[in-house]
């Protein structure tokens, strides 16, 4: 059968070489050729099923072979890998979005225009399935000479269809570069099917919100967000959008998510936008459970004295030195060392004009080596921004610093966080922007979850019931506070489709709902819960676990103030150790 397969394609491959095939029915098989792409799909019919284009259903197998690019056939799907716009671009290519299959010839980091924007959102707008009625009759563009004429069909079908617009003079301007909040409001649209309201300074406000809260978008600041969109920006933020059209569960949460937004009448103007505190509220971040978990982490090591996502502020900036209190404290938690030693380097001039509460911090940190000066000033004022906080991270992990001879600086630093997991590759368009304290919780909380998983593996399982207490093992720790040892099935909490569980520690049962799943890396995740008692049905806490490999690393249980812990007991993995820290 394979080297029937196999004398089909080179057959074909010779005939395109002198006819532009479309489509070609040999027996069993079709042969779907693309003459721009060069891209040949060979489509085996096993039964009775249906065919459209390179989409199949039923029991139809599908070869494509996509010039070099490396793929993975399993059945009816492609995975592609890769970095995250790596696979982006596969997809893009795969699909008809893009007649380019490696970085270079896609001109990766150069801007997109309108018109070439117009090709690529269009066709993804057909490949992902939505409606394509026409919305809008008012095509006729003034400038329409300027336009690429392989692309202008493309730009048509994009304006009926509801996704670009043109200026109030009605000129489409097909050579002007687009930005990321154009980008953002097509990707928007096309997921909404409708326009949001654009009434308002700036305009693009309602888009930057929803996108924030669909998580296109990372960026948290106006002037990087009000600027032009890069080819790369572009494919990672159509991939993003696919991995949530295409998955239906996804899909109906984040237009749920966007529905509760509130956004209609809000006033939005340049100021908020640069203090993005005030806008916390309308991103949806206020009940996300990793977040939570993260802040709460932060006040149980002294890291932060708030609790709540709205006190903790997660859009203010950080300035440098209450940065150097939290790396600091932070590296007592893991006690980490550096090769940094004191010197007199570290009494800085400017030292007076530091928060006398944060003095020693300061001090601290230049001593461990985690953080940077200049000239005998540490200007503790200033503020910090991502690079130098991920680059002091990686100087506690990796004991010292990197090489900062390549350009940018920070290059080598971005790779190994990327590696751990704490960033993406998007991270590098707002790599030297002000961090904010919503991205500082979360790169410490996901430094910890990685930092754990790498370090620790532990197996036990039990049927029925998460946690349940080991019989007559209940006593009073030194705290004065009880534990116990503690059953824990590890195949309930590995299991993506639990909804619904139950725990029973101290004699006490809680029914827990499955809230929110983090994956990291293969087979490891971290599991979030909303607590309920059963007696009542109302919420009273939450849950977090931390698992790698069917082992639990960490788990906490939060019934109000009151916070218990699950750890894992050396040289056993039949059961752990669950202690009411306060």
């Amino acid at each position: 059968m394979h080297k029937k397969l196999l004398w089909i394609f080179f057959a074909v491959t010779a005939l395109i070489l002198v006819f532009p095939v479309k489509a070609e029915t040999t027996g069993n098989f079709q042969i779907v050729i693309d003459p721009v792409t060069h891209k040949i799909t060979i489509v085996m019919n096993t039964g009775s099923t249906a065919t459209t284009g390179t989409t199949t259903t039923g029991t139809v197998n599908t070869w494509t072979i996509v010039n070099t690019w490396t793929a993975t056939n399993t059945g009816n799907t492609t995975t592609y890998t890769g970095t995250e716009f790596q696979q982006a671009l596969a997809w893009m290519y795969a699909n008809g979005l893009t007649k380019y299959s490696n970085e270079t010839d896609y001109r990766a980091d150069d801007g997109l225009t309108r018109e070439e924007a117009a090709k690529i959102i269009g066709q993804a707008f057909v490949t992902l399935g939505y409606s394509q009625e026409t919305k809008n009759n008012s095509c006729n563009f003034t400038d329409s000479s300027e336009m690429d004429p392989t692309l202008a069909n493309f730009i048509l079908n994009s304006c009926k269809r509801g996704i670009f617009k043109g200026t109030t003079d009605n000129k489409f301007l097909p050579t002007e570069k687009l930005t990321r909040p154009q980008a953002m409001a097509l990707l928007v649209r096309i997921f909404e099917g409708k326009v949001s309201n654009e009434s308002r300074i700036p305009r693009w406000g309602d888009y930057y919100v929803k996108g924030q809260a669909m998580w296109l978008t990372t960026l948290n600041n106006q002037t990087a967000f009000d600027s032009y969109i890069t080819r790369r920006e572009m494919a990672i933020y159509i991939r993003r959008l696919k991995e949530i059209a295409t998955n239906e569960t996804i899909k109906a949460m984040m237009l749920s998510r966007l529905s509760g937004l509130g956004t209609t009448g809000q006033s939005f103007n340049s100021g908020m936008l640069d203090n993005f505190g005030t806008l916390a509220d309308s991103l949806s971040i206020n009940n996300d459970p990793e977040l939570l978990e993260a802040i709460r982490r932060m006040n149980d090591n002294g890291l932060t004295s708030y609790k709540t996502i709205p006190e903790y502020q997660p859009f203010a900036i950080l300035n440098r030195e209450q940065a150097a209190k939290i790396l600091t404290m932070f590296a007592g938690i893991f006690n980490f060392t550096t090769s940094g030693t004191i010197t007199n380097d570290c009494n800085f001039q400017d030292i007076s004009s530091t928060d006398a509460s944060l003095t020693a911090y300061v001090q601290q940190a230049c001593q461990l080596g985690i953080m940077k000066w200049s000239n005998g000033y540490f200007n503790p004022k200033n503020t910090m921004y991502k690079s130098e906080f991920i680059a002091a991270i990686i100087r506690l992990f990796q004991g010292g610093k990197l090489d900062e001879s390549v350009s940018p600086r920070w290059k080598n630093y971005f790779e190994k966080a990327q590696d751990i997991g704490m960033i993406g590759p998007a991270d590098a368009v707002t790599f030297e922007n002000p961090i904010t304290r919503y991205e500082v919780a979360l790169f410490l909380y996901r430094f910890k979850v990685k930092y754990q998983i790498t370090q620790n593996l532990n197996n036990n399982t039990i049927e029925n019931q998460i946690v349940s207490t080991v019989p007559g093992s209940i006593t009073t720790g030194t705290n004065n506070m009880p534990e116990s040892d503690v059953y824990v099935d590890m195949n309930l909490l590995q299991n993506g489709n639990l909804d619904i569980g139950y725990i029973e520690i101290f004699g006490q049962r809680y029914k827990v709902v499955k809230s929110k799943t983090e994956i990291y890396l293969t087979n490891n995740i971290a599991r979030y819960g909303d607590l309920f008692s059963l007696d009542t049905e109302t919420k009273i806490g939450t849950t977090s676990f931390i698992v790698s490999n069917l082992s639990l690393l960490d788990g906490t249980i939060r019934i109000g103030d009151t916070t218990f812990t699950i750890s894992p007991i050396s040289n056993t993995n039949a059961y752990y150790k669950i202690n009411k820290t306060k």
